[in-house]
């Protein structure tokens, strides 16, 4: 079976490289320009692809790294007195002294 890949394989590749030399020379240069462009659209699509993988793992390590640090609490350390307001924690540090 595998055998039989490679060999139509090898094939289609002598079939293509025949019509290459039969073709004109203007014919040639078209088809070699767009097998190139065509060539370099798949492999810009196949890199976006994968940079956008590793964005998105960079993304979700760094949103992971920023919950550790909420968690751990503010930088000054230990408990800071404040009060919530829905989900946002005000701290009385932060309170304006009254006038």
């Amino acid at each position: 079976m595998l055998v039989k890949v490679f060999a139509s394989f090898g094939l289609l590749i002598c079939l293509a490289l025949a019509v290459h030399m039969c073709l004109g020379r203007h014919q040639r240069l078209w088809l070699e320009t767009r097998l190139t462009r065509a060539w370099q659209g798949l492999r810009q699509r196949l890199e976006r692809r994968f940079s956008a993988r590793e964005r998105r793992r960079a993304a979700h390590e760094a949103a992971l790294e920023a919950i550790e640090r909420a968690k751990r609490g503010s930088g000054g350390g230990g408990n800071v007195e404040g009060q919530w307001d829905g989900n946002v924690y005000r701290p009385k540090r932060f309170e304006k002294p009254p006038k």
